[in-house]
């Protein structure tokens, strides 16, 4: 017997896949998991959100800080020098480009008022500031009378503005040479402005520095 059309038809939309509904248990198992994954991920970021807190308060405390020191250096190398003078490295100087003997380069300064005498150099960035500053303005055939002397204590090299022993030092070789020569200077020329002792008597440029004695005096 011949098949009829509607049995031809009926074997040709049989669907050939079979449609499962999903496990209602496994489901639920899904569900039970993402809520341990949203309550472990909540545990996670209060967390971060506590380190980020000690994180911030970390970083404005030191962000006060570095900005109450800006302000002191900033008060302090913002303030006009002196007519004169001259702001290197953030102190005032001044440079007597006429030539004057030791003593007599010290009661120049001095004549500025109180606070100012001869440089005392005691850092190696001071010192930096004023070579570098020397090297391009100074007069490089005669050297800069500073504050350092041995006069009354034969040896012992102190800052006369300050009456401290001298810690730092840059002298140039075979520095100080001693002798009957007690008075110090910056050397001028191709020696780079290193220290040397001379002659107090001698003429020669000076460097005057503002604010210089402000320390108590050795013993």
């Amino acid at each position: 017997m011949a098949p009829t059309l509607s049995g031809v038809l009926r074997g040709f939309i049989r669907p050939k896949f079979d449609i499962r509904l999903p496990d209602i248990n496994s489901m639920m198992s899904a569900r039970e998991a993402e809520e341990r994954l949203d309550r472990s991920g909540g545990r996670i970021q209060k967390r971060i959100g506590l380190r980020c807190k000690k994180l911030l308060l970390a970083t404005f405390i030191m962000a006060v800080c570095l900005t109450s020191v800006d302000a002191k250096k900033k008060e302090y190398t913002n303030r006009p020098c002196p007519m004169a003078f001259h702001e290197i490295g953030g102190k005032c100087y001044f440079y007597g480009y006429f030539p004057l003997n030791w003593y007599r380069a010290a009661e120049f300064c001095h004549s500025f008022g109180r606070g100012v005498s001869l440089a005392s150099i005691e850092s190696v960035q001071e010192n930096y500031f004023i070579k570098n500053w020397l090297s391009v303005n100074g007069n490089h055939n005669t050297g800069v009378w500073i504050g350092g002397s041995d006069n009354g204590h034969n040896g012992r090299w102190a800052w006369f503005p300050t009456g401290q022993l001298i810690d730092y030092s840059n002298w140039g070789p075979s520095q100080p040479s001693g002798g009957d020569q007690h008075c110090m200077y910056m050397v001028g020329g191709l020696l780079g402005y290193q220290w040397a002792d001379f002659h107090c008597e001698f003429d020669m440029h000076f460097l005057c520095e503002e604010d210089v004695n402000d320390n108590e005096p050795w013993r």
